[in-house]
């Protein structure tokens, strides 16, 4: 038979003096964590007594051995369920169904804004439970390391029986902040896209979509995109890769970029790319948070770039900012305030919801 404890079954005064006691422990503990820790990196949501403890995720993975992967402590995940809670009353979104990743690079010489700036995608993977994959060292030179890491990770996961390996890759650069950790990657897809049988009644090239990148002033902007793995982004990726060796004479304005501009306008690719509206996952900031916090209304975005953040979109990119550091330090600091938008849904000034379904329905998805 159950017997309760002895201090249960003490006289009714000791077992104050005992709560008592225990309660002083308790605050000493507290005091003595938030004397450690700290509060000024820990998002107001989420307790400052939070003790991290730093750990390894599978679904988080390092490429290299410099390890730029920083370890996921209690804290981080602790935010991250409380941000899903809120996603999950607040927010519109159904759970993204597609095996995705999102891709980085993050190797030289560690600066403090883009880790920053990579704790909002660490963030976002937590909170949709998608894989995490970052190339922490080089392979070749300079920007093509981009497109060889990304060969590197399709050779590697076109191994995998279909059902295993990823189905789509999330590129972001590093000087990138995801602002709306609600909505899921796979939002920007096109509707069952992995059920879809090409019409073969329309004329020229099957319709089918590999590839989802956006333009800017300068053409291809390759900062951010979704691409689909298969033998198709193969086949892209070793041609970006080797068109500087076979192409020697084309000038490569923006390197790496230029050179997959080049290569998705050939016919073998551009049927099956899709170039949608920057705003959808690649916008570029309008001023610092402080402006972006005072426009309260349509008219404040009145002569204002379609390109340029409004609240509700889903990632800002600093392409270009010549203070990059500093910018992307006060919007990290901001954005840790708000973790998204839909705590208030009224001062959402734009939604792409409506835009992505319209984009795709109108091809005939």
């Amino acid at each position: 038979m159950f017997s309760p404890p002895a201090w249960l079954q003490s006289p009714k005064s000791n077992r104050l003096v005992l709560v008592i006691k225990v309660t002083i422990a308790f605050s000493i503990v507290l005091l003595v964590t938030q004397l450690l820790l700290g509060d000024h990196d820990i998002p107001h949501h989420i307790s400052k007594f939070t003790i991290p403890q730093p750990q390894k995720l599978p679904n988080f993975i390092a490429h290299g051995d410099s390890q730029c992967l920083p370890p996921v402590n209690q804290t981080l995940l602790t935010y991250s369920v409380n941000v899903h809670s809120e996603c999950r009353k607040n927010a519109p979104f159904a759970t993204g169904r597609a095996r995705i990743a999102t891709v980085t690079a993050h190797f030289g010489e560690s600066r403090e804004h883009y880790q920053h700036a990579f704790e909002t995608h660490l963030l976002h993977s937590l909170i949709h439970g998608t894989e995490l994959h970052v190339m922490c060292d080089k392979v070749v030179d300079d920007l093509w390391n981009k497109p060889a890491f990304i060969l590197s990770l399709l050779l590697k996961e076109m191994e995998l029986p279909p059902e295993k390996r990823l189905e789509w890759i999330f590129w972001v650069d590093r000087d990138t902040i995801i602002m709306d950790q609600c909505r899921p990657t796979s939002s920007f897809l096109p509707p069952d896209w992995h059920t879809r049988v090409a019409d073969k009644s329309q004329k020229g090239p099957p319709l089918d979509v590999n590839l989802i990148v956006t333009k800017d002033h300068n053409g291809l902007n390759n900062g951010v995109f979704l691409l689909r793995v298969g033998n198709w982004a193969l086949d892209m990726f070793t041609d970006i890769l080797a068109f500087r060796d076979y192409k020697p004479d084309v000038e490569l304005i923006f390197t790496e970029q230029s050179a997959m501009e080049n290569v998705m306008d050939e016919p073998k690719f551009k049927y099956q790319t899709q170039v949608v509206p920057q705003h959808w996952f690649n916008a570029f900031p309008a001023g610092g948070p402080d402006e972006y916090e005072s426009r309260k209304s349509d008219k404040d975005y009145e002569g204002m770039e379609d390109n340029r953040m409004r609240k509700g979109d889903f990632l800002l990119h600093f392409a270009g900012d010549g203070n990059k550091g500093e910018s992307i330090s006060q919007w990290r600091d901001f954005v840790s305030r708000i973790p998204h938008p839909w705590n208030s849904p009224e001062t959402i000034r734009r939604d792409s919801t409506e835009s992505i379904a319209k984009w795709w329905g109108e091809l005939g998805f």
